[in-house]
């Protein structure tokens, strides 16, 4: 179900011409509010606006928590705050045919990196403009993993629900933020608070146990090359695969580092299916 939105009233023919096609079932209002999304219970709200954004629609579209996905149209870049900007799908419909605009409209309905952001917070926004949604599994390459560690340890970031795994003592280098609850240490050296890469097993289920239980809504593991050292690419797979599912289940952030320059092609892209590569974006 999707409401359209026309704060205007002048675009209904318009919105049919774009949302008959589609076969979805739609609803045009003139007016928006918590009443009616309750009542009708969208998937998908489509905003569509060409005037300033009034004090009740940026309430109402900021609200801490959402159901819906928010798919915002327009001739041109609209100036939107950010609870706004990074919790939704943008449009530019130009003077595009209506074909066009729909074509971009299904792309947006499809796309579930937006859609999976519920929880609007200073945390969330700030890692929506660095490219991170929440139920989302991210690859990066090493060349990028102190950018993404720089982004962990913002302000914005609550440390308590953060989890870095690696192979570097980064507990010993930031004591400040990183400690035994929310920083596992894999390495050869023997030791307290020390986790060896032999254990495939127990480190996986640390993991997954943190992530399962709600103590790591944002999982950082810089970790795979090092076991492919210890194990097969197959044993790690797997236990890849276990620490991806249960991070898809609780809607968590999960980022795993590893180099495409240590593996075969073909092994890479088997890890990598269903992820999303990351790059730290130029922010403006």
């Amino acid at each position: 179900m999707i409401i359209a939105y026309d704060r205007s009233g002048t675009k209904k023919e318009y919105l049919k011409d774009l949302l008959d096609p589609t076969g979805i079932p739609y609803d045009i209002t003139t007016s928006i509010s918590a009443t009616l999304v309750k009542k009708l219970h969208p998937t998908s709200i489509v905003w569509i606006n060409d005037d300033e954004i009034s004090k009740e629609e940026q309430e109402f579209f900021s609200a801490p928590s959402r159901e819906f996905l928010l798919i915002v149209l327009s001739k041109e870049p609209l100036e939107l705050p950010d609870t706004i900007r990074y919790s939704s799908e943008h449009i530019i419909t130009n003077s595009d045919p209506v074909s066009e605009v729909r074509k971009r409209l299904r792309q947006a309905l499809t796309n579930h990196r937006v859609r999976r952001l519920k929880d609007l917070n200073e945390m969330s926004i700030y890692l929506s403009k660095n490219g991170l949604y929440p139920g989302n599994v991210y690859f990066t390459e090493p060349e990028y993993a102190d950018k993404f560690l720089e982004i962990l340890l913002a302000k914005e970031v609550d440390k308590d629900k953060i989890l870095v795994v690696s192979r570097f003592n980064l507990a010993l280098e930031l004591p400040e933020a990183l400690n035994e609850n929310n920083f596992i240490w894999v390495t050869d050296s023997i030791g307290t608070q020390r986790n060896r890469p032999v254990n495939l097993t127990f480190i996986v289920e640390n993991i997954t146990r943190k992530i399962l239980e709600g103590k790591a809504t944002i999982v950082m593991i810089d970790l795979f090359d090092f076991l492919l050292v210890y194990h097969s690419f197959q044993e790690i797979g797997k236990a890849f695969e276990q620490i991806k599912s249960a991070a898809m289940e609780k809607n968590c952030y999960l980022m795993i580092v590893l180099s495409m320059n240590t593996m075969e092609s073909i092994q890479y892209g088997q890890i990598t299916r269903y992820g999303l590569n990351w790059k730290p974006p130029e922010n403006d």
